[in-house]
């Protein structure tokens, strides 16, 4: 799915919750403005819900483009996922599809390497990049010149497990440093989402704190 229909299958999705929230919204108003024996704006409760769902939907697509922006990689929308690894590589998958890794040097032929589709868990250390790769029934263990597009297999098991203990054992690395590509793709996503997160809430806290008139003026009747 490309990102123009993720963005029309998002905005529809948006709608329909938007006007279910809206429906709630006056539910909800009905019952408060009889309780507290006032009048309420019936349509400013059916949109607000809306018009704030889309607000914040706007201003997180609009971060999201500009983490795009400065490194270089994927939106976070849509049926591409991609991460750089290095100035050199960078590891992407499209749709459902496994995770591949491919150099950006445009003479390569990586895209015709087995080894480079089909990657399962990652891991860097010094100039090297080590990664394991599902063919058929046996995973295979590949190192990665960092700096130079040269490759070289490892070792091969029926199970990643095997080929990380040995592999991390016999060059003095913790084996926690290998990561799954889900892992390796989000690890430092989350820290952005927790800063997209807590802006959401700080602006959410913000008008509802310092327009606080403003919202009695447009949900309430004199």
């Amino acid at each position: 799915m490309g990102l123009l229909l993720v963005l029309i299958f998002g905005t529809f999705a948006l709608c329909i919750i938007s006007l279910l929230l809206g429906l709630l919204s006056m539910i909800v108003a009905y019952f408060y403005s009889h309780y507290r024996k006032i009048k309420v704006r019936f349509i400013t409760w059916f949109f607000a819900p809306g018009i704030l769902l889309f607000f914040f939907a706007g201003l997180n697509f609009a971060v999201s483009v500009f983490y795009g922006i400065i490194t270089n990689s994927d939106l976070g929308i849509g049926d591409y996922a991609s991460e750089n690894i290095n100035k050199k590589y960078n590891l992407f998958r499209i749709d459902a599809s496994d995770w591949k890794i491919d150099t950006k040097d445009s003479g390569s032929d990586f895209w015709e390497i087995n080894e480079f589709d089909h990657v399962q868990e990652i891991l860097e250390h010094d100039d090297t990049i080590a990664f394991t790769s599902k063919i058929d029934d046996q995973y295979i263990l590949t190192q990665l010149n960092a700096n130079k597009v040269e490759y070289a297999v490892i070792d091969s098991a029926s199970t990643t497990d095997v080929l990380w203990n040995k592999y991390t054992k016999t060059r003095g690395i913790d084996r926690d440093d290998v990561y799954t590509c889900d892992e390796y793709y989000i690890r430092y996503r989350k820290y952005f989402l927790i800063v997209v997160l807590a802006l959401n809430i700080f602006l959410f806290y913000f008008f509802f704190k310092k327009f606080k008139k403003i919202w009695k003026i447009l949900f309430l009747k004199k």
